[in-house]
């Protein structure tokens, strides 16, 4: 069952909130990591190895919670039916919505996020390379996150 869409927003501004605060913290906490190289990345303490898990982990999440819920729920908002657009389709309209920068930027964060759920024990510089980029990316994903927050905050008009 679908949720009607005020209560599908609401919920994914929450969780958006929740997950931009956690990804912050993350970037707090790994700033004196990053970037990093293959060799850097197998020498990690257990606890380093468990911050970079959970600021893969929330990067992922914000990116999903922006698409699934606060784009749909500005989508319905407006008229639209999501289920008629493709992700592409629904990136262009945030855009022309101004609830987010840029829709190539925020494909981009998808394709970084889609390469980090891939995982690459036996290539340490792959999987370097693809944490460097989220790392790099992370900012751009939390203004995102804030621009479509404070878009979801105002009535079209």
């Amino acid at each position: 069952m679908t949720l009607p869409e005020p209560a599908l927003l609401r919920r994914g501004l929450v969780a958006t909130e929740r997950c931009a605060a956690r990804l912050q913290r993350s970037l707090d906490r790994l700033q004196p990591v990053f970037p990093i190289d293959g060799a850097g990345l197998q020498e990690l303490a257990s606890e380093r190895q468990d911050d970079v898990d959970a600021f893969l982990k929330r990067f992922e999440q914000l990116v999903l919670t922006l698409q699934a819920q606060v784009f749909v729920g500005l989508a319905l908002r407006e008229g639209e039916d999501p289920r008629e657009l493709s992700r592409r389709d629904l990136a262009e309209l945030m855009e022309r919505m101004r609830a987010i920068p840029s829709a190539d930027q925020f494909r981009n964060l998808v394709g970084i996020r889609n390469r980090l759920a891939h995982l690459y024990p036996e290539e340490p510089d792959r999987q370097a390379a693809n944490l460097n980029a989220a790392f790099e990316a992370a900012p751009g994903l939390l203004e995102a996150a804030r621009q479509a927050a404070a878009r979801a905050g105002s009535r079209p008009g």
